[in-house]
């Protein structure tokens, strides 16, 4: 578990907010923190400039209550019927304070009968298990997870919930009524991809019920490049730089300097993984924002789909998604 400090702030802008990017265009979105203490070494959002430095989180307290008087608000001309928690940063940071303001700000929207969504690498306390049981109806669950390995947990996501407790998250939303989604993102060549271990990954959550996966390869930003150079020990350092070599910088969606990993590798992993997960009768679906040279689908959960009539971006709107991990 890595250490890190949390700095109390009061938020002043306006907090509901329809998003322009990604899958999620359209769609309001909330972030409760600035910057996420799970320190995964590949994600982007540690690379904004307004992200405080490794190690410290600015916690928003006051969300709650800007919440309630929002959606209270009468000259608001419309409430939304979904919001989207921490797209950059992460719900269930391991912090008490952070975990306070998640729950009463989800609390505040199921109340008023708003559906919320989130995705999540970090343990789920009971108590918001006890909250979502009051309206499974309402909570849409992305549980993410690249790999059940344990070298791969403690190198690339050391903050994060270790595999078994998130394969737990998994389990204890079937038990209350809600049917969660898996995220495998990123995938990293040579590392993850590998049949027997996706096969193991995808036999194990389709025996909890798990019935849809999405799924995204690695990309690299200057922030990341950084992040992996500084954080991963040489060989996977050397593993990863294979992969992106003899790659060009360029520009995807809103980010001017991105790197892709190689269509014909790409094509070939997506390929292989969904084979798998068709035999074990899971969906995989590739997320078409983080692959805007292929052919793929939406890769937020599937009721957010059917609830705003999403059709896939035409090609010249994709991007990558704000989803850091």
């Amino acid at each position: 578990m890595t250490s890190f400090q949390v700095i109390f702030k009061q938020r002043r802008a306006k907090v509901l907010k329809k998003t322009n990017f990604g899958c999620l265009k359209g769609v309001y979105t909330i972030n409760v923190t600035n910057g996420c203490s799970l320190s995964c070494t590949y994600c982007y959002a540690r690379g904004y400039s307004q992200a405080p430095p490794k190690g410290e989180v600015e916690l928003y307290t006051n969300l709650p209550s800007l919440l309630q008087q929002e959606l209270a608000n009468p000259r608001r001309r419309e409430n939304p019927d979904l919001v989207v928690f921490n797209t950059a940063s992460d719900c269930f940071q391991p912090h008490p304070a952070i975990l306070d303001v998640t729950y009463h700000s989800m609390k505040v929207l199921l109340e008023e009968g708003v559906t919320i969504s989130f995705l999540t690498k970090g343990e789920i306390p009971p108590r918001f298990l006890q909250l979502f049981g009051r309206w499974p109806e309402r909570v849409l669950a992305q549980i993410g997870l690249v790999s059940l390995s344990q070298r791969y947990w403690q190198q690339f996501e050391p903050g994060a919930a270790p595999p078994g407790v998130r394969l737990k998250n998994i389990r204890s939303l079937f038990d209350i009524g809600i049917t969660p989604e898996v995220r495998m993102d990123p995938i990293i060549p040579f590392l993850t991809d590998g049949e027997g271990e996706v096969e193991r990954f995808i036999r194990t959550i389709k025996e909890l019920g798990v019935k849809r996966l999405s799924l995204s390869y690695l990309h690299l930003r200057p922030g990341i490049a950084r992040q992996l150079e500084e954080e991963l020990p040489p060989p996977y350092r050397d593993i990863i730089h294979s992969c992106f070599q003899n790659q060009a910088w360029a520009q995807v969606g809103t980010s001017t300097k991105t790197k892709l990993i190689p269509r014909p590798l790409r094509e070939r992993g997506y390929r292989r993984i969904k084979d798998i997960a068709q035999a074990y009768g899971i969906e995989a679906v590739i997320c078409s924002c983080k692959n805007p040279d292929l052919k793929g689908g939406i890769c937020v959960p599937e009721r957010i789909i059917k609830r705003h009539s999403f059709k896939e971006p035409k090609k010249r709107d994709r991007q990558l998604t704000l989803f850091p991990c």
